[in-house]
């Protein structure tokens, strides 16, 4: 399997390449399946095959990573579904999946995302009679295969401060105002959980790349990189991110 590498296809695709314990960290934010207008890719899915679906890719996910792998999975913690008519928290059903495919979840810190776009209305505007509770926080999901400590010595790459704050379970994290693409997160993120959690020369796997986010922090934090992405024309803005620092 070619490493340094975007593939424009599905994620279950190049994870089928891929041999099983072959990953150090996946870091990733699959989408929302809130009626995001993305490139391609249709947001709508029914609640319930989108979690059929999550678990699908979280299981090809577990195969990959190494016995000692991380993964970080951002996600959520609530949402509206059905024109709002129906609440459910993604936070919740990730981390259930996570661990039925066999996944050990060790964190959850969480960070909002001051600037996400409301997806919802009011409700009834100064009114008591059906006001909508709008919640922006999402949550990091960290979990590990099979042991949380890592088997080999590396080269860590975390300041001081940055190890407090990822350590601390309230991570504050700097948002995204340029919209690359419908849903890129800052690189703060990516940065975080890379420099936390991995090694120089580690491999860094993100299936839902979009804008290439994640791998643009893994290049420059120097490990090495895959990512998947549906959509030609996220490829293209991410090959071009790339080809800036090098």
């Amino acid at each position: 399997m070619e490493v340094n590498r975007i593939y424009n296809e599905d994620c279950l695709q190049t994870m089928g390449r891929m041999p099983d314990n072959f990953v150090d960290l996946v870091v990733t934010s699959p989408p929302y399946n809130c009626r995001i207008d993305y490139d391609i890719y249709r947001d709508d899915k029914k609640w319930e095959d989108y979690l059929l679906w999550s678990e699908d890719w979280l299981k090809e996910v577990f195969r990959i990573v190494k016995r000692d792998g991380r993964i970080c999975i951002n996600v959520l913690v609530e949402l509206g579904i059905e024109d709002n008519k129906r609440r459910v928290s993604p936070m919740v059903e990730f981390y259930k999946i996570i661990e039925k495919v066999g996944f050990r979840v060790f964190g959850m810190p969480m960070w909002v995302d001051n600037h996400r776009v409301k997806y919802t209305a009011w409700g009834s505007w100064l009114k008591a009679s059906s006001p909508y509770i709008y919640n922006p926080y999402e949550v990091i999901i960290i979990a590990y295969k099979e042991v949380w400590k890592k088997e080999n010595k590396g080269i860590s790459t975390i300041s001081k401060e940055d190890f407090m704050m990822g350590c601390s379970g309230v991570w504050k994290l700097r948002t995204q105002t340029k919209q690359l693409t419908k849903a890129n997160f800052h690189e703060d993120l990516p940065n975080l959980c890379i420099n936390l959690l991995s090694y120089e020369n580690d491999l860094v796997y993100d299936p839902f790349m979009g804008s290439g986010t994640t791998v643009r922090v893994s290049l420059l934090n120097n490990r090495r990189y895959i990512g998947s992405e549906i959509s030609e024309e996220y490829c293209r803005v991410a090959e071009n991110r790339i080809r800036e620092i090098k």
